[in-house]
This record gives structure tokens, sequence and C-alpha cells, in this order.
């Protein structure tokens, strides 16, 4: 039993260490996160964050993946939806973006900063090819055509990335409507029913 509450109060300290270093990240750039940087956002002892992740990389991976997974339970339940109708997909879609420019922006911009890290450290790539490869999927029922759905990817981040660096308060309402936009300008042409003579 006290086995269970060590593992316990291990795991609560690796959430706490994750949630400083996303927001390290998130307001100082990606190459700010150091094991000092977040031990102090954190309020812990630099042996606290150096006993769980005792390499820089192995701190700057387990903040990318952290910061990622808040996003794809979020993504998770996008599909779900989007899948139930696909002709929501634009909208649904649009919600989230504006969602990720809000409620998860801090995650979102950690996100960003180690999708940019991930130019230097070939390890990180893997993660966000899985996320491009996800997202595009999304669209490839509502487009009908993988070079569509992957353009679509690019220019959603594209749009957050823009939003992100906004101080605009109704840039998340915009890039929603963009975004919606957007995915009706590559919607796949209805089969014609009628044969050509």
């Amino acid at each position: 039993m006290a086995l269970d509450g060590r593992a316990a109060r291990g795991d609560a300290r690796k959430t706490l260490l994750l949630d400083a270093a996303v927001r390290v990240v998130a307001d100082r750039g990606s190459g700010a996160l150091t094991h000092r940087a977040a031990a102090a956002e954190a309020g812990v002892s630099l042996a606290s964050v150096t006993y769980h992740f005792p390499s820089i990389d192995d701190l700057r991976r387990a903040t990318f993946e952290y910061a990622g997974s808040r996003i794809g339970l979020d993504f998770v339940a996008l599909i779900a939806e989007a899948s139930s109708d696909i002709e929501r997909i634009p909208e649904i879609s649009g919600d989230f973006v504006a969602m990720l420019a809000t409620g998860r922006r801090v995650e979102t911009i950690a996100t960003f900063e180690m999708i940019l890290a991930a130019s230097h450290d070939r390890e990180l790539r893997p993660v966000i090819r899985f996320f491009d490869d996800r997202l595009s999927e999304l669209f490839l029922p509502y487009v009908g055509d993988q070079g569509a759905a992957l353009t679509i990817t690019a220019a959603i981040q594209g749009l957050l990335l823009t939003v992100l660096a906004s101080d605009d308060p109704d840039a998340p309402a915009g890039v929603r409507d963009a975004v919606i936009d957007l995915i009706h300008r590559y919607r796949a042409p209805v089969a014609q029913t009628a044969a050509r003579p």
C-alpha cells in the first residue's frame, strides 16, 4: 500500500514538473527550458527535476509529449465527433482550432515551440508526423484527396501560429471562420449522378 502511495506522489510530482516545463516553453521558448527553469517555475528543488528527468533531452521530450498529449485528448474527441457527421467537419475543426488558441493556448504554444525544436532533434519528429497524419486523416473523407488534406493541415497550423502571435482578442473567432472557409474551399466535388451524352 505504501508503494502505491509513493508511486502516486511520484506521478503527481512529474505532472507538476511537466506543467511547469510547458509554461516555461510557452512563456520563453524551447531554448529556455532547463532543469533549473522548470524547478524554479514549479517551486521545487533542482534535484527533484533531475531525479525524474536526468538529462535535458529527457525533460524536453517529456515536455513535448505531455503538451501534445493534452491536445491529443481533445483531438481524439474531435475525431469521434467528426466521424459521426462528416458534413460538420469544417465547423467542428473551426471550433477545435479556436479552442487551441484559447482554452489550450499554453499547451499549443509549447507544442509549436517543440515542433520547431524538432528541426534540430530527429527523435521528436515521429510525434509531429503522427499528429500531421492524424489531422489530415480527419479531412480526407470530406475533401477526398490526400494532398488537399495535407494542405489543409499545414494551412491550419499556419493560421493557428498567426493567432497565437496576435494580441487581437477577436483573433480566435476569426481563425475559426478562416478554418471553416478553408475546408469548404477544398470540398470534394459531388459525383455526377446523371450520365453524360
